[in-house]
C-alpha cells in the first residue's frame, strides 16, 4: 500500500510539472488580440504625420479553447503618429476598443480539457447540465499601446512592434469562469480585466508604382500573458487601398477566425 501510495504522488508531481495546473484553462475574450490591424503608408510617404484608424469586426468560434458556438461583434479606433525624416520609420499607436457576443462553454485538448482525465470529471460533467449547456453573453472593452518601425520600400513592407494590450470585462461569462475556478474545476487564467506584453510582426508587399493599387499584409501578433503555454496570438492577413479602406481576416486564439473591414484617415 505505502509503495502505491508513493507512486501515485510521484505520477500526479510529474503530471503538475509537464502540465502545469491541472485544471482547464478558462479565458477572457479581452485576452484575445485586438483586431485592429496596423496600416502601413507608401514608400515615399516620410513627413511626419498622424492617422486615424476606424475598423468594424465579426468573430466565430466553432469549437476550440474550452468555448463553442461563439458569435461577437464590435469595433475599435486607433491613432498613429510618425515621424519624419530619418525616424520615418518609426511609429506610436494607441487604440481603443469594445465588442460582445454570446458562446458556450466547451472542452478542448489544447486548453488543457481532456474528457477521459480523472483531473477534468467535475468540469466535463458540468458541461452536460443545464448550466453547463446555457448560452453565456459576454463584453469587454481593450486597449493598447504600441511603439515599432515600420520599412517600406518599392515593393517590400516588413516591421515590428512591442507595447502593452489591456482589457476589462463584467458579464456572464465572467461570473461562471470565476466560479467554476473557486471550486477549482477550471483555471481562470485572465478574471475580469488585466494586461499583458505583447509583440507585433509584419511582413507585405506593396502593388503598383508608390503602392498605387495599395498593399497586402500579413501581420502576426502575441499577447504574452501567463506561461508560454497560454500566450494568445493572432495572424491578420489584410488589403488596403490608396483610398484608406481596408479589409481582412484573422486566425485567432479564442475567437477562431474573424473578419473586419475599416478606413484609415490621414491628417
Amino acid at each position: 500500500m505505502k509503495n502505491q501510495i508513493v507512486s501515485v504522488a510521484l505520477v500526479a508531481a510529474t503530471s503538475v510539472l509537464l502540465t502545469g495546473c491541472l485544471e482547464p484553462s478558462a479565458r477572457s475574450m479581452g485576452a484575445t488580440l485586438m483586431p485592429a490591424p496596423l496600416t502601413h503608408r507608401a514608400p515615399a510617404d516620410t513627413a511626419s504625420e498622424m492617422s486615424l484608424t476606424a475598423t468594424g469586426f465579426w468573430g466565430h468560434t466553432d469549437d476550440a479553447y474550452n468555448v463553442s458556438d461563439l458569435d461577437a461583434g464590435g469595433g475599435s479606433l486607433g491613432l498613429t503618429y510618425r515621424w519624419s525624416g530619418k525616424m520615418a520609420p518609426f511609429f506610436l499607436n494607441a487604440a481603443v476598443g469594445g465588442f460582445g457576443g454570446s458562446l458556450k462553454f466547451s472542452c478542448d485538448d489544447e486548453y488543457g480539457c481532456d474528457k477521459g482525465s480523472t483531473f477534468d470529471k467535475k468540469y466535463v460533467s458540468w458541461l452536460e447540465t443545464e448550466g453547463g449547456r446555457e448560452e453565456y453573453s459576454f463584453w469587454n472593452i481593450q486597449e493598447r499601446i504600441l511603439v515599432g518601425a515600420d520599412v517600406s520600400t518599392s515593393s517590400v513592407i516588413i516591421g515590428m512592434g512591442a507595447g502593452l494590450q489591456f482589457f476589462q470585462g463584467a458579464s456572464d461569462h465572467d461570473d461562471i469562469r470565476s466560479a467554476l475556478d473557486d471550486v477549482e474545476w477550471v483555471d481562470d487564467i485572465d478574471g475580469k480585466n488585466g494586461f499583458g506584453f505583447m509583440t507585433a510582426w509584419w511582413f507585405g508587399f506593396n502593388f503598383g508604382q508608390n503602392a498605387s493599387n495599395g498593399n497586402i499584409v500579413l501581420e502576426y501578433d502575441i499577447l504574452h500573458k501567463g506561461g508560454m503555454d497560454d500566450w494568445t496570438s493572432s495572424l491578420k492577413l489584410t488589403y488596403a487601398h490608396p483610398t484608406g479602406f481596408f479589409v481582412g481576416g484573422a486566425n485567432n486564439s479564442l475567437m477562431e477566425w474573424t473578419v473586419y473591414a475599416g478606413k484609415n484617415f490621414v491628417f
